[in-house]
């Protein structure tokens, strides 16, 4: 018999330990992180933390956001590094000190690539690959925003007074949409005449949106945690559809929106509510069809329109699903996870075939619809239809 060495297969080792917030600490029930594994075996993440896809660093004096022509790497003081344990792990650092920032944005956004790589089936190749081989990380800006650029994430704060804002490196949210952004770049590059022309600057904020809220569905605890606070009605302001929560009851966007291309302004965020809401409308109608067809809810369910539902509507799918899930919530977990996976695998098939100086809504619409025929009709049908009510085809 060949031994696990013959066969190359001598690392087996799930990856490196991480503790990680699913939703901003600040949040009730998130309080306490969630141990998740980089994909990075234990050995090959260094201090700071680093691997061979990104590295830390922490400037130890105010850094002003990086700018044209101000671009990584910094060169200046810097706290000291995060530490792996004895065993190569990074889940023993405390919670509330400097390193763990360095280490909650580093494993942020490498769970995020893990993620989107796994349903891509292949590595990412960082666009700015001829100029930096990894991505810097700077965990802390004294700046009330964050920002994905050319070989760089740097993380502010929110807003808040005396400078006591919480630090965007413990929102996962945040860094996943600012990681989206580089990937997207990564898949279908950047656009001669610049991010602002046409459809690419919406679409770009709408899918990194939608690849910051699924890929908070991978957090075991955090899928828990939602379907209980909704009592498995995802059209409910909730944790999932509020993408990154702030303090003060505020987020950023709502991916659970009613608007069509006729209702909204030229501004990018605003124009980019209506392509996350229609792939956020089809998450929530192959859930439910998932549900109805496992007889987790009433077939009455799926004669509702979710995407101008009243009151009443939102009172009565709740009682479609609420006495059900109270009995049999793994199984409504289940149809969340399949209807996640099938989005967004959609998704990673439709990007690689999108180009960045001819990108348009209808194109991408029309990818995506094409992507979706190979997941099955019930997904083609649902993308065409919402994105047609969208006004978008």
């Amino acid at each position: 018999m060949e031994t696990l060495e013959a066969m190359g297969m001598t690392d087996l080792s799930p990856g490196t330990r991480f503790l990680l917030y699913p939703q901003a600490p600040h949040l009730s029930g998130y309080e306490k992180p969630e141990t998740v594994w980089i994909s990075t075996p234990p050995g090959q993440i260094l201090p700071g933390p680093q691997d061979h896809r990104m590295y830390v660093c922490d400037p130890a004096l105010d850094k002003q956001p990086y700018e044209y022509p101000y671009l990584p790497p910094f060169v200046g003081a810097t706290f000291p590094p995060a530490e792996p344990g004895p065993d190569g792990h990074f889940d023993e650092i405390a919670p509330g000190s400097r390193q763990f920032l360095a280490a909650h944005a580093f494993a942020s956004a490498s769970r995020v690539l893990d993620i989107w790589e796994s349903y891509l089936g292949q590595p990412v190749t960082w666009y700015f690959a001829e100029t930096y081989e990894r991505l810097e990380i700077i965990p802390w800006v004294d700046w009330e925003n964050a920002q994905s650029g050319y070989g760089y994430l740097e993380l502010g704060r929110e807003e808040g007074a005396d400078n006591d804002g919480q630090p965007y490196a413990l929102n996962f949210d945040m860094i996943a949409h600012e990681i989206g952004h580089a990937l997207l770049f990564s898949l279908f590059g950047m656009p001669e005449d610049g991010l602002r022309v046409g459809d690419f600057g919406p679409f770009h904020e709408a899918c990194a949106d939608l690849i910051s809220l699924l890929s908070f569905l991978h957090f075991d605890s955090g899928m828990d945690r939602l379907l209980r606070h909704c009592r498995a009605n995802l059209l409910v302001l909730n944790e999932l559809n509020r993408i990154a929560e702030l303090t003060g009851d505020r987020q950023i966007r709502i991916a659970s929106n009613a608007r069509k291309m006729s209702e909204v302004t030229e501004e990018i965020h605003d124009r980019s509510r209506p392509f996350t809401g229609a792939v956020f409308d089809t998450l929530v109608d192959l859930y439910h069809a998932g549900l109805v067809r496992q007889g987790l809810a009433d077939e009455r369910l799926l004669g509702l329109d979710i995407r101008e539902v009243s009151e009443a509507d939102m009172r009565q799918i709740s009682s479609f699903t609420s006495e059900v899930f109270r009995t049999r919530p793994l199984l409504f977990k289940s149809e969340l996870i399949k209807a996640r996976d099938e989005v967004a695998l959609t998704l990673a098939f439709a990007w690689p075939r999108l180009h960045a100086d001819n990108l348009t809504y209808a194109h991408a619409a029309d990818a995506i619809i094409a992507s979706a025929g190979n997941i099955g009709p019930a997904a083609a049908r649902s993308f065409d239809e919402n994105f047609r009510w969208r006004e978008i085809l």
